[in-house]
């Protein structure tokens, strides 16, 4: 009988041991967890501090700004576009699938130029394309008779053109400020045929708005 209590002592100390062990393995665990989002979440804010402090240097984002406004140098342009930005609009970068801010945006409302606000393209004319991005089948003033209408300016691409898959691309700026915009196939839906497929960080949203102020819903019929 001593024998067995021995055991049963020995046992209740080492499973003691091991919840303790445990616990204090659990409780540092969320130590760390909670740090990490802590810091994680204090890198987003400054994050968000940069772009908001970048944005409000560029007037583009709260319109269209007057011709004698838009910068001609990259020095210009690097004082008022975030790095992303001057990276794919002024250098024709191109940011990841799936990863800009509009790839999936079902807001309804008017796409205008990062670089000088020009309006480019319409909610109504978005579609989802499964590529990864904001993909439109017309641009803003698109017409019956001509479906590329001529804010969107057309140049031959041969960037990639000894790649397989690729070859010679059709590049789309803003005609405006000559911003890179991305690439126009002819992959898309009626009526056009066409898919712009555009950078989300080379354009901006402005959502439809009521006189109430409240947002409207747009008919988003003619989206695919």
């Amino acid at each position: 009988m001593r024998m067995l209590f021995t055991i049963d002592q020995e046992s209740r100390y080492l499973i003691t041991g091991v919840a303790g062990v445990v616990l204090r393995a659990a409780v540092v665990f969320l130590l760390l967890t909670c740090g990490s989002l802590t810091m994680a979440k204090q890198n987003n804010q400054n994050r968000g501090d940069r772009m908001d402090e970048t944005s409000n240097k560029n007037p583009a984002v709260k319109g269209r700004i007057p011709d004698s406004e838009i910068p001609k140098t990259n020095v210009e342009w690097r004082k008022r576009l975030t790095p992303e930005q001057f990276e794919i609009a002024r250098r024709k970068g191109t940011e990841r699938a799936f990863s800009g801010t509009y790839w999936n945006t079902k807001t309804p409302g008017t796409y205008r130029c990062i670089c000088c606000g020009e309006p480019l393209f319409r909610s109504g004319e978005k579609f989802e394309s499964g590529c990864g991005w904001p993909s439109f089948y017309a641009p803003i003033d698109a017409k019956k008779e001509d479906t590329k209408g001529n804010v969107v300016a057309e140049h031959e691409d041969r960037s990639l053109a000894g790649i397989a898959g690729f070859g010679i691309r059709t590049e789309v700026t803003c005609r405006r400020c000559g911003a890179h915009l991305g690439h126009v196939f002819n992959d898309g839906p009626p009526p056009t045929g066409l898919r712009y497929c555009i950078n989300s960080a080379s354009i901006i949203l402005d959502p439809k708005v009521q006189s109430n102020g409240s947002k409207d819903e747009e008919d988003t019929s003619k989206s695919r």
